[in-house]
């Protein structure tokens, strides 16, 4: 039934409509990876890399599809088969004066191509007969998370957390410099990724919230059913494959549960 147009309020429109989501209120954790020998952030460079952050993109996702044709005269039908995530994730970050985040995306990178890490030193990068070998990728990948709030995030409200698992940087975009008016140096790094995880998390220290419910706590595990000190004790009455005879002596398996033949393999008689 088609829906009649309603004259409403401008206070009901501006309820509705002007409270929207700005891009500028967000903030990333970019985690080192988790093999040994990689390059590693303490607690205040990895806060700066945080907060240098200045943009990013909320992961998508798509269907891929099947194309049926025939079934109706004049149609082509799409038939979805499987969900595909996005191939990269990017993300753009101020380089301070120090070049913490060139050397920590390049050191990442050497890291997992067998690359001697860089220091002040060059190394064995004079090598003429250097060599490299690629690391496993649970040696290399690690998690990023995206927090999307909005400006009354203290109010008790939600925000929006993304989770990059096994995420990687692929590559990072070339930094131009040059002698023109003077600009903010920044580096995009492109991340692989397999999967990302979504939840909304609520601030008032509830439980999260997932595809827009509150997620029930989670039951306390059963304990196990304790054991008889006594194996001779009946603990089942089951009776299996006895065909059509209820007495347990005709089967094999009853000398297994209540111990009624003493022969060797349960020698029952039927």
């Amino acid at each position: 039934m088609a829906v009649k147009p309603v004259a409403r309020l401008m206070s009901e429109v501006k309820a509705k409509l002007l409270n929207p989501s700005l891009t500028s209120q967000f903030s990333v954790e970019v985690y080192p990876p988790n093999g040994s020998g990689g390059p590693q952030l303490l607690g205040f460079l990895q806060d700066i890399l945080n907060l240098s952050c200045s943009e990013a993109s909320l992961p998508g996702s798509a269907l891929m599809t099947h194309e049926l044709k025939d079934d109706y005269i004049g149609v082509t039908e799409k038939i979805a088969y499987r969900k595909a995530y996005d191939d990269t994730a990017s993300f753009t970050f101020y380089v301070t004066v120090d070049h913490d985040a060139i050397l920590f995306f390049e050191n990442w990178i050497r890291y997992i191509s067998g690359e001697p890490l860089i220091s002040s030193s060059l190394g064995s990068n004079q090598n003429p007969d250097f060599n490299h070998r690629m690391l496993f990728r649970s040696q290399y990948s690690s998690k990023i998370i995206i927090n999307k709030f909005e400006k009354d995030y203290s109010a008790g409200g939600t925000y929006t957390e993304y989770t990059f698992l096994d995420a990687y940087p692929a590559s990072f975009n070339s930094i131009p410099v040059s002698y023109d008016s003077s600009q903010l140096v920044k580096i995009t790094v492109n991340f692989n990724f397999t999967r990302y995880l979504v939840r909304v998390v609520p601030f008032s220290g509830s439980s999260p919230v997932t595809g827009g419910q509150q997620t029930p706590a989670t039951p306390p595990p059963t304990p196990p059913a304790s054991i008889p000190a006594n194996l001779g004790t009946v603990i089942t009455n089951e009776y299996y494959n006895n065909f059509g005879d209820n007495t347990q002596n005709s089967t094999n398996f009853a000398d297994f549960t209540d111990g009624s033949n003493s022969g060797a393999f349960g020698q029952a008689i039927g």
